[in-house]
């Protein structure tokens, strides 16, 4: 990797929560529709401001509280009370107008009965310029709850295009009901009035009143409703009465209606990141007239989960919280969902076991920024005290150009890719066929003819002088075998009994030397692997050393610039570990050890670390993509949905690919597929494509097998839908920016 790649690497890994002011519980920062915090530029200070409503819920005896920022929300510092009153739990929505704070706050909390206290306020809060401050106007009464028969909450503010405040809340009705109500100010929040229905719902409301563009768009649903969302917009430049019908914005509901995040889209349209009845997190785009298909964030279900979203230019960061244990033990995550609608992989922010709930992030920032905040409630678990804490994704100056793109050139589904020469010529076999006759094509994969016969092929790799060694099994064993002439003739060099390869990493080169490390079948406890080295371009070998502590070995990286060559061994939490040599595999040093150690996929970067993919099966060590330092520092990159089984460069970065496998209990509920990904500085990766698992296949993969001079990538795939016999094929990606 770069330097700059592991700066921001180290900077994603030191990202951690921290802890800002004490609340009553991780869930202080409901309502999450609510835009609680805001971003103002005074002129007064070198920084800006940042703003953000907290309740405190009487901890320290506070309640609705203001606080101000000038190091974007690391520390803050206390304002004023909006509401300190903390019986009553008001939450606050706030909405920046130049350098004053219009803002709306009433009840909400997990429980809603009707209270004549249950009323909804308009309050200003007026820039100082002399004192650097703000100070609060008195509050206007917008909706009423007169007597204890009714009540409102989950007040929401917007302005629109004409500078009309309007405020939207819902009230709870005898039945149990609600109704979504409305009201405006003509005279810039002095009084509000036309207040009218906008619908209603058979239980307990919630929804996103937001202006976008020269429309404002009413977006709601309800508790436990398994109904359809719903909408209702209106033109600016309509009678202050007129909204359109209600309608269906999208099929699935709203967890308590209340469970998402939006914001304008600067297109006259708006993001919307929201829970569905599933419990699964979802992101949708309203173009100004309806919503788009949705897009998959978080397929982990759980009632705590919320996202919380910011817009910067075109791009969307979306974070969200993710169960690991429930109640106690919650990651606090992030993906950014690129200007070409391709999501990013995520990036785990703060893993620490702690409960952590609902989430709130500024809804704009302006490009340029170094970092997008986010904070959320903490604590030991869902019913505790704690604190609201921050996290921070840091923006490397590779960001705003976006992520990789790989475009599909041609696709394969004949023959069994193998390996791929720096000439441009591929390997195979005819999928499903005849595994000892060897086939070639030397025009990108368009047509392939046949080459040499040797023993049944299982694993190829094209050396630095082209010579190919192939692991091809008869009669029960298993024969290391070469080809100096392209695979026209074989001649078997060395033979293996029981033991094999595991796949092209099996083999690697350092100087003048070549390595191959065994990989053996035939048992579940630890054996002897042998490490086996050629001085004279593979036509003898010799085994460098004989290591006993392991099941089996998978693979082999190599550092040029260093002369270190790591090996990564696997099986059972004793028997896993990665290793390091610095004389050429004489002796070896332990840099990971235990189930997590379990891999057979990585490259090393600049500067002597390895990217290494974890393939593990099984909680809690759920694979991940991790940078083991030459001096045995570990740091995680980012969490992947399955196996690693490929990490390779590419020209402008790097290529992962996954699998699937009919075991273990990682994968998310109803993913059978497939993905590859892509980084520009190997810190920061982005889901570039997936393949489906094909019926009745036990794995599924999708591996960076190569790149042709003309700069493509070649994708092995097994196990896919679509292509030939076993799912098996290749792809040629043109790889773009």
């Amino acid at each position: 990797m770069t330097g700059l790649a592991g700066a921001l690497l180290a900077a994603v890994l030191a990202a951690g929560g921290s802890a800002l002011v004490p609340v009553s519980g991780g869930n202080a920062l409901t309502l999450p529709a609510q835009r609680h915090i805001i971003r103002i530029e005074t002129g007064s200070t070198a920084a800006p401001t940042w703003l953000v409503a907290i309740q405190h819920g009487g901890v320290n005896g506070l309640g609705l509280v203001l606080y101000r920022s000038e190091d974007g929300l690391r520390t803050v510092r206390r304002v004023g009370d909006i509401q300190p009153d903390a019986t009553h739990t008001d939450r606050a929505e706030l909405l920046a107008v130049g350098r004053d704070v219009a803002l709306v706050y009433s009840y909400e909390g997990p429980q809603l009965a009707p209270s004549s206290r249950h009323d909804v306020w308009f309050q200003w809060w007026r820039y100082q310029v002399d004192k650097d401050t703000w100070l609060p106007q008195p509050a206007v009464r917008v909706l009423d709850a007169a007597d204890d028969t009714t009540g409102y909450s989950r007040a929401l503010l917007a302005r629109d295009s004409l500078g009309r405040f309007w405020v939207q809340a819902f009230r709870v009705d005898p039945d149990g009901g609600s109704t979504a109500f409305v009201a405006v100010s003509l005279n810039g929040g002095v009084s509000f009035g036309n207040r009218m229905s906008l619908g209603r719902v058979k239980r307990r409301g919630g929804g996103r009143l937001l202006s976008v563009g020269t429309k404002l768009v009413f977006l709601y649903a309800m508790h436990d409703g398994y109904e359809p969302t719903r909408m209702r917009v209106r033109d600016d430049d309509e009678p202050v009465e007129s909204w359109s019908v209600v309608r269906d914005a999208f099929p699935d509901g709203i967890y308590h209606g209340a469970a998402l995040s939006a914001v304008e889209d600067g297109r006259g349209g708006m993001h919307l990141v929201y829970k569905d009845e599933q419990e699964r997190l979802y992101h949708r785009r309203f173009d100004g007239t309806s919503f788009g298909p949705r897009t998959l964030v978080e397929s982990e279900s759980d009632w705590a989960t919320q996202p919380a979203i910011t817009r910067i230019g075109d791009a969307l960061y979306i974070f969200y919280n993710r169960l690991r244990v429930l109640n106690t033990h919650y990651e606090l995550r992030a993906r950014v969902l690129a200007p070409d609608g391709v999501l990013g992989a995520p990036v785990t922010l703060d893993g620490d076991v702690t409960f952590k709930g609902y989430l709130n992030a500024v809804d704009v920032l302006p490009a340029g920024v170094e970092e997008v905040p986010c904070l959320h409630g903490e604590s030991p678990d869902a019913g505790t005290r704690g604190t609201v804490s921050r996290v921070a994704l840091p923006l490397g100056p590779t960001e705003p150009s976006g992520p990789l793109r790989l475009e599909v050139v041609r696709t394969n589904t004949t023959h069994e890719l193998l390996a791929v020469d720096a000439d441009g010529t591929l390997y195979g076999l005819v999928a499903g066929g005849d595994r000892t006759r060897l086939m070639a094509s030397t025009n990108g994969g368009v047509g392939f003819t046949a080459r040499g016969v040797a023993g049944a092929f299982r694993t190829l790799v094209v050396m630095p002088d082209r010579t190919l060694m192939a692991v091809v099994s008869r009669s029960g064993g298993y024969f290391l075998a070469r080809s100096t002439d392209h695979g026209v003739g074989w001649e078997e060099v060395l033979s293996l009994g029981t033991y094999r390869a595991l796949g092209p990493r099996s083999f690697a080169v350092l100087g003048s030397t070549w390595f191959f490390l065994e990989y053996q079948t035939a048992s579940s406890a630890s054996v002897p692997v042998r490490l086996w080295a050629s001085t004279n371009q593979g036509a003898t070998w010799a085994a460098r050393s004989t290591l006993t502590a392991h099941r089996n070995g998978s693979a082999l990286f190599a550092d040029a610039r260093t002369g270190a060559l790591w090996a990564s061994f696997g099986g059972t939490g004793a028997q896993a570990a990665v290793l390091r040599s610095t004389d050429g595999g004489r002796t070896w040093t332990t840099r990971l050890q235990g189930y997590g150690a379990n891999g057979v996929a990585g490259v090393v970067g600049e500067d002597g670390s390895l990217l290494f993919g974890q393939s593990t099966l099984f909680e809690p060590e759920h694979p991940r993509l991790l940078r083991l330092g030459a001096d045995g520092g570990v740091g995680a990159v980012f969490e992947l949905p399955g196996p690693a089984y490929s990490v390779a460069a590419v020209p402008g970065g790097w290529v992962a690919g996954t699998a699937w496998v009919n075991a273990g209990d990682v994968f998310a509920s109803g993913d059978v597929a497939a993905h590859v990904f892509t980084s520009v500085d190997g810190a920061t990766w982005h889901e570039a494509l997936r393949h489906e698992r094909s019926s009745g296949a036990e794995m599924t993969r999708a591996d960076a097998w190569g790149v042709l001079p003309s700069g493509e990538l070649v994708l092995r795939v097994e196990g896919a839908a679509g292509f030939g016999t076993g799912g098996v094929g290749f792809q040629v990606l043109r790889i773009e920016r």
